[in-house]
């Protein structure tokens, strides 16, 4: 119990800490007349964080007390809400390459395609989990008292690859569009610092798999651990786009 205390309270702070930046962000943008669609994306996920932070607390506080109807949904609610934040997160980045991408240059409808390939990414994985998650019910009987959907071996490995390609994209093409750019050293260096933060999430996307997959905790710590995982992924995902440049 106490262990479950101190993990809601570190994951409700750095769930504030990425909704905080997210505000400041858009009030930043607003204040200097520089609102544009990745910021408008960005708020999707700082919905999704207060959300998240509810679920996070119901699902490690009084859990003996909740029935098993509630504990799945709980985790169909965690489980949207990680997807959201996640892929919400990329969607303003990939709009933040359109953004810094001239009209009319011919890097124009390849930044785009990137944007329209996370919300295709987004559609196809949060409802694939999903449909998985519902059809295979399994884990709705497991003993415990968090119950984690895992979903199948395919749906992981698809997860992954999109997971790795999207990231490798999102870090690869700014640093293409950074070279054709006039920007001041300070700019560059934020905007590089911006977008290279895809690979923390990559690094927690791979963890979160391993745990899920390779059983190297086990028992129900291994629970907490995944939860503790996804919850340190989605803040990664979502902190630094948050930032106002």
């Amino acid at each position: 119990c106490a262990l479950s205390s101190v993990l809601s309270v570190c994951i409700t702070i750095i769930h504030l800490i990425a909704i905080s930046t997210s505000l400041l962000r858009v009030a930043y943008r607003r204040c200097t007349r520089r609102l544009w669609w990745d910021d408008y994306a960005s708020i999707v996920p700082a919905i999704f964080e207060c959300f998240k932070i509810v679920v996070t607390w119901l699902r490690l506080r009084h859990q003996s007390e909740h029935s098993r109807h509630l504990k799945v949904t709980l985790s169909f609610m965690n489980q949207t809400c990680f997807g959201f934040i996640v892929w919400w997160s990329r969607i303003s980045l990939a709009l933040a390459v359109v953004r810094i991408t001239p009209v009319g240059s011919k890097a124009r409808p390849w930044a785009i395609g990137l944007t329209c390939y996370f919300i295709l990414n987004f559609i196809v994985i949060v409802l694939g989990v999903t449909v998985t998650c519902a059809m295979n019910t399994a884990w709705q009987h497991a003993k415990g008292n968090i119950f984690i959907c895992r979903p199948l071996y395919r749906v992981n490995l698809a997860t992954m690859i999109t997971d790795i390609i999207g990231d490798v994209l999102l870090v690869g093409f700014p640093i293409y569009r950074l070279w054709c750019i006039k920007l001041q050293p300070a700019q560059r260096r934020l905007v590089f610092l911006v977008f290279s933060t895809s690979v923390l999430t990559l690094v927690a996307v791979g963890v979160v798999a391993i745990v899920s997959n390779g059983r190297v905790v086990k028992g129900p710590r291994a629970l907490l651990v995944l939860l503790t995982t996804m919850n340190i992924e989605v803040n990664n995902a979502a902190y630094f786009i948050r930032l106002p440049s």
